[in-house]
């Protein structure tokens, strides 16, 4: 029989001379070491494989699960002290699987009696008693999905939400319980998925309250690489928290809606989330956040939750069940280990966003890894193309050709405004002429018209050049024509393009000048004693800075501004520079006493 899940109450023997033991007191002793020691495991270790039981396909009916050891959602060793080969049929739970595309393989702790004995004294029908209980494990199949929002909550998760749920595909959301504003955050969707899932693509889009973006809207959106071969993964989005501070605010308030792309398959639906998240003012106020909500009850959910071992991928044929693939630890129950070398920890996804930068800021890329997950994100920062706007004009101009021989003369208008004001201005001509290979079509034509000289030329411009001569100060031009060749009729018309660009990128780059400034300017503390910086950026959307200590024994800052003062009094300058522009900086002085 599976152990006690009780923790509580914890009750010890009281000894005492002449006291009476009976099994009930040897019981107590027992179980006061072990639920001591299983309510530690639970609580300052956590769940999952500590080492070890990967699992593989031996053939296409047998499974290798390597000798290792895991804790339970009880705070229970399991031990497979020796790798085990097991057929399917010979796993408890095969017999399910005979409609199933995939199926989990579940490993949970389990106890055995052994050595029956003959019990002197016993009640009647009680004489044959076991004398030892041997921990064991138990492995066990199942073609049944666990229920997520139990699982990913025992694993410290919160706001939980299945988004998507089908046979081919679930989607599940998880956002933190409180992020810090003017900060970064994660959210993650779970992809779960069979062998023969198409690759997914979607996004999830709603109004924000509190996340930082140019139109109000978070917009989560994802595209499966076709080269994605895991049937179990994380999608990790990181957003950033408005500066705003304590206030209580749904990630998404009005819901959102989904748009999903699973092959050819098409799905839209509007889903409500409930993922409320608190905006705290600081790193500070963040930690407190999380003493306060913290409880025992979070720690010891999931008591009856296995540990998936692997994620099998099946084929039927001729009645029986084969493997296609197996994936280990789908839901990532393993437990990190700091003695682990950095090699042989997993990398679960790496996931990547872009934002947009203005077109003089500079490129960076900001790494986001979280270790429990094992997730790394690249957060790309790309400067747009610089840009120019150009205001346009349009308009003609009739020159009245000279009388006589035309050839090699020129002919010039009257000074005319080009209708974009002062200053200089880009002018391209072409000059109107009846097409007499067209059936008299009228025509323009720009550039060197003895381009379309020959009988075998699609079209007879007349032989002439057009220029133009522009006057910045007045905002006026001239245009001449020289004729190279006989003209016909007694005039020619002349169509101008000008342009001139609107915008002034020194201009826009002069009045965006990143700013910055830090407050307190000036401080006390005590030794030891701990101060907190603001700073506050303009002029751009980076708000990001860099903070130090300029005297090298003056003590240290995070990258929070939280300033941790040294033993030694003195005055000390803390200098932040701006991420945005590494030109840009301001000091605080603070004095320690």
């Amino acid at each position: 029989m599976a152990d006690n899940k009780d923790f509580f109450p914890i009750e010890r023997n009281r000894y005492f001379y002449g006291k009476l033991l009976t099994v009930r007191d040897f019981e107590v002793e027992q179980n006061y070491s072990r639920r001591k020691s299983q309510l530690l495991n639970r609580l300052s270790v956590g769940t999952g494989v500590v080492c070890g039981l990967g699992v593989s396909a031996s053939d296409d009916s047998t499974l290798l699960i390597e000798s290792g050891m895991a804790l339970d959602y009880q705070g229970r060793m399991i031990v497979i002290d020796e790798p085990l080969l097991r057929k399917l049929p010979m796993l408890e739970g095969h017999e399910a699987l005979s409609d199933a595309e995939s199926a989990y393989l579940c490993l949970s702790y389990d106890e055995t009696d052994i050595e029956p004995v003959n019990a002197v004294g016993a009640n009647p029908g009680e004489q044959e008693q076991f004398n030892i209980t041997r921990e064991g494990f138990k492995l066990t199949l199942t073609a049944q999905a666990p229920e997520f929002r139990g699982l990913l909550e025992a694993q410290g998760r919160s706001n939980v939400c299945v988004l998507y749920d089908s046979k081919e595909l679930t989607l599940i959301l998880s956002a933190p319980e409180a992020v810090c504003a003017g900060e970064e955050f994660s959210v993650e969707i779970l992809i779960v998925k069979n062998e023969r899932t198409p690759p997914v693509r979607f996004d999830l889009t709603g109004e924000g309250a509190f996340v930082d973006s140019e139109d109000g809207q978070v917009k989560l959106d994802y595209r499966e690489s076709p080269e994605e071969k895991r049937r179990v993964y994380a999608a990790n989005f990181v957003l950033k928290a408005r500066r705003l501070s304590d206030i209580d605010s749904q990630l998404f308030p009005n819901g959102a809606e989904l748009n999903l792309e699973v092959g050819s398959h098409h799905y839209k639906n509007y889903v409500e989330i409930e993922a409320t998240c608190r905006l705290c003012r600081d790193r500070i106020q963040l930690e407190r956040r999380f003493a306060v909500t913290d409880s025992l009850g979070k720690h010891l959910l999931g008591q009856d939750i296995p540990v998936y071992l692997a994620k099998l991928e099946l084929i039927r044929s001729a009645g029986s069940v084969f493997l296609s693939s197996v994936t280990n630890l789908p839901f990532g129950q393993r437990l990190s280990r700091e003695e682990t070398h950095t090699a042989d920890k997993t990398l679960q996804t790496v996931t990547a966003s872009v934002r947009n930068l203005e077109y003089w800021q500079k490129p960076d890329v900001k790494p986001i890894f979280q270790p429990a997950a094992g997730a790394l994100h690249f957060d790309f920062g790309i400067p747009s193309p610089e840009q120019y706007d150009f205001a346009v004009s349009h308009g003609t101009v009739d020159l009245t050709m000279p009388g006589g021989l035309r050839v090699n003369s020129r002919v010039y208008s009257e000074e005319i405004p080009h209708g974009l004001g002062p200053g200089a201005v880009d002018v391209r001509l072409s000059v109107e002429f009846a097409d007499k290979k067209n059936d008299d079509e009228l025509a323009l034509y720009f550039g060197n018209s003895e381009v379309f000289k020959g009988k075998t030329a699609p079209a007879a411009p007349p032989w002439v050049e057009a220029a133009a001569l522009v006057y910045p100060s007045r905002g006026t031009m001239r245009i001449g024509l020289w004729l190279h060749d006989m003209v016909e009729g007694n005039r020619l018309t002349v169509h101008y393009f000008a342009q001139k660009p609107e915008r002034d990128t020194s201009r826009l780059f002069k009045g965006r000048q990143v700013s910055l400034s830090v407050t307190p300017e000036f401080a006390r503390v005590s030794r030891r004693g701990q101060l907190h910086f603001q700073a506050e950026v303009s002029g751009t959307e980076d708000k990001t800075v860099v903070w130090s200590v300029k005297e090298e024994n003056g003590g240290a800052i995070d990258r929070n501004g939280l300033y941790q003062a040294p033993e030694q009094a003195g005055t000390y300058e803390i200098l932040a520079v701006s991420g945005a522009d590494e030109n840009v900086s301001a000091s605080a002085f603070v004095i320690v006493e």
